[in-house]
């Protein structure tokens, strides 16, 4: 058995027999950046489990216009509820770098979960936690101004992806200035302004993609979290 299945987190506790039922129903397959997994409207029914890579899911609307609903990487899992209800898929899934995942039709996926409780329960809490996120973001968005919600942002990407250094907490942000103007809903423009203004106040340090946290109190207390 290899291993791409193991790093999903809904099943990564369960005996290798069980796996092993659900790997010989998955379809693997390599996207470069930029491909999509699947638009929304679409009615594949399938949803995905990501082996290597980063998935943005984007909600693209007609004026040109994207939100990004989420990213996700190696361990993580997209389309969930549509493998379950098999209704059109509610947004796209692109990928933002060379990223393998893995397709399960959805008749599979439920078959598996009635006959593994314990993925069910991990499945449930999986989905009250990123609805409760998105629940977050959109609170913020409707209160918040740019410059607090990129400062929450960057807050939660050094817990989730940071690593320490001595300078600070340096985050290798796996997206484009455009990709995080969408995430935190906002432009290209403002973005580069907020982080050159956090820049100039010590804040922190950025080079390209590379943003150093130099002060975490600091970075915190700009939206109004602090210990």
């Amino acid at each position: 058995m290899s291993d791409k299945l193991r790093k999903w987190r809904l099943i990564s506790a369960l005996p290798d027999e069980r796996i092993r039922q659900l790997e010989n129903q998955v379809t693997w397959r390599t996207y470069k950046r930029g491909d999509r997994l699947f638009n929304e409207g679409e009615t594949d029914g399938k949803m995905y489990v990501i082996a290597s890579g980063r998935v943005k899911v984007v909600k693209e609307f007609p004026n040109g216009k994207n939100a990004i609903m989420g990213i996700f990487g190696p361990g993580g899992a997209v389309a969930e509820i549509v493998g379950i209800d098999r209704l059109p898929y509610p947004a796209s899934a692109i990928a933002m770098e060379d990223t393998e995942a893995g397709a399960i039709p959805g008749e599979v996926f439920a078959v598996f979960l009635k006959s593994n409780p314990d993925a069910m329960l991990r499945m449930i809490v999986g989905l009250g936690n990123k609805l409760r996120e998105f629940a977050d973001n959109l609170g913020s968005l409707a209160v918040q101004s740019v410059e607090k919600r990129l400062a929450r942002f960057l807050v939660r990407m050094s817990s989730q992806i940071g690593k320490k250094t001595k300078e600070g907490i340096e985050v290798n942000l796996p997206m484009t200035r455009q990709d995080l103007a969408e995430v935190i809903g906002t432009s290209f423009e403002v973005v580069e302004r907020s982080l050159k203004k956090m820049r100039e106040n010590g804040v922190l340090k950025v080079e390209g993609k590379n943003i150093t946290i130099l002060e975490l109190e600091k970075l915190k207390a700009i939206f109004g979290e602090t210990e």
